[in-house]
């Protein structure tokens, strides 16, 4: 029976895996091994730009903005527990922030002013690049608030759902804030059009240190992604091991109990969604500055639910999970597919004009479109990854321990559970 074989890989799996990772967590328990590793792999990403090109350097690029974002919807999904499926609406505000503030968007026909911090006149507002980070992540984790406070009586589904409306809502709003729009306001999001000549960073001239950020060159950009990631991991390490972590854990597992404990559930909860929110915001900022353009269409659902993947395909309630899912799925999305995809297409070229099944089966491979399917192999991975390992790739020890049944007999009975219809 199908469910039987789920059960059977999955404690497969289980015994294949558990030592290694047992092993590698007893390693990295040692204080020691766990520096000069941590020091190796700094070292490591600060040369990567020196041996790689630069096609991939901007590969890597875009996959710091999604761990980035990866990294908040980890505390909402991971440390607090609570379903968010409209997370990219978080990465749009960010991304429109630095849009409105720092583009010829609002061009300011009659007055000028210059500073080192802002400049405004005909050619438009700009605000500095690094004054639009806190800034970014300040509107961001005010929307977060602001979309928190309807969903506080909420739970599971119904977050959920809630959380996708808000989703759909965000980017709508912008395509309707366009020239001409239905509520009879001036143009304030260029609409369904891109809004484009967005500032990036002032160049850095600094002794050896010789970042053109206004070039094609995606190494200034590499090292701008790397510092924020690595500030954004430490801010988060603080966050879990602090007290308002140790909320999140405890609304997590149970709410009514952490609410007899004397825990403010709503205040947890908010900082929960505003923080997740400011993370999604430093993303939407790096992104919009790096292609130099915005428009609603970047922001759609799948946006959001590839961000969940890469949460629940590293391990919920994992930093290094999280990043780890956000690195393996946009490498599957922006090059191992399509590597994938010609090796498939070579293979049913060879085998075009052989004799029958295998002309028709080439004649198959050589059509298939795995770039299109991509949507469908996002829901395999999440499926197979729920079915066989719901602990993720490098879960959290918590949620390892949690996950894991504690004899043979209490694995049974939950496979029956979860794979099995009984009759009443």
């Amino acid at each position: 029976m199908i469910p039987d074989s789920i059960a059977s890989a999955r404690r497969a799996i289980r015994e294949a895996t558990d030592p290694a990772f047992s092993a590698t967590r007893r390693t990295m328990a040692i204080p020691q091994v766990r520096a000069s590793l941590l020091v190796l792999l700094v070292v490591g990403l600060f040369l990567y730009p020196l041996i790689e090109i630069q096609t991939k350097l901007d590969l890597a690029v875009s996959t710091q903005v999604l761990i980035l974002l990866a990294l908040g919807l980890n505390i909402v999904v991971g440390f607090a527990g609570l379903l968010d499926l409209g997370y990219a609406a978080f990465f749009a505000i960010g991304a429109y922030t630095l849009a409105l503030l720092s583009s010829p968007q609002f061009a300011i026909a009659h007055h000028s002013f210059s500073s080192p911090l802002v400049n405004w006149g005909p050619g438009g507002i700009y605000v500095n690049f690094y004054l639009m980070i806190p800034l970014a992540a300040m509107v961001a984790a005010t929307s977060g608030v602001l979309f928190g406070f309807p969903t506080l009586r909420l739970r599971g589904d119904y977050l959920a759902i809630v959380t996708l409306g808000f989703g759909e809502v965000v980017p709508l709003t912008i395509r309707n804030l366009g020239p001409d729009n239905s509520l009879g306001l001036p143009n304030i999001t260029n609409g369904v059009n891109r809004i484009t000549g967005l500032q990036g960073p002032p160049d850095i001239h600094s002794g050896p240190v010789d970042l053109v950020f206004s070039g094609n060159s995606n190494t200034p950009w590499y090292y701008l992604g790397l510092i924020i990631c690595i500030l954004s991991v430490i801010a988060i390490y603080s966050l879990r091991n602090s007290r308002l972590g140790r909320a999140w854990a405890a609304i997590r597992e149970d709410e009514i109990a952490a609410a007899h404990m004397g825990i403010n559930i709503r205040n947890t909860r908010l900082l929960a969604f505003a923080l997740g929110a400011a993370f999604s915001g430093f993303g939407g900022l790096l992104e919009g500055a790096r292609i130099t353009s915005v428009d609603s269409s970047q922001f759609d659902f799948s946006v959001s639910i590839k961000i969940l993947v890469m949460v629940i395909l590293g391990g919920m309630g994992s930093i290094p999970g999280a990043i780890i899912g956000a690195f393996i799925l946009n490498y599957l999305d922006l090059s191992w597919l399509t590597l994938i995809n010609e090796k498939i297409h070579d293979l049913g070229a060879a085998w075009q004009g052989h004799f029958w099944p295998i002309g028709a089966i080439g004649d198959w491979m050589f059509h298939l479109d795995l770039i299109s399917a991509r949507p469908l192999i996002f829901g395999i991975i999440l499926v197979s990854v729920m079915l066989l390992r719901p602990q993720g790739i490098w879960p959290s020890t918590t949620r390892a321990r949690e996950l894991k049944p504690e004899t043979e007999e209490v694995l049974e009975e939950e496979n029956a559970d979860l794979y099995t219809v009984r009759a009443e």
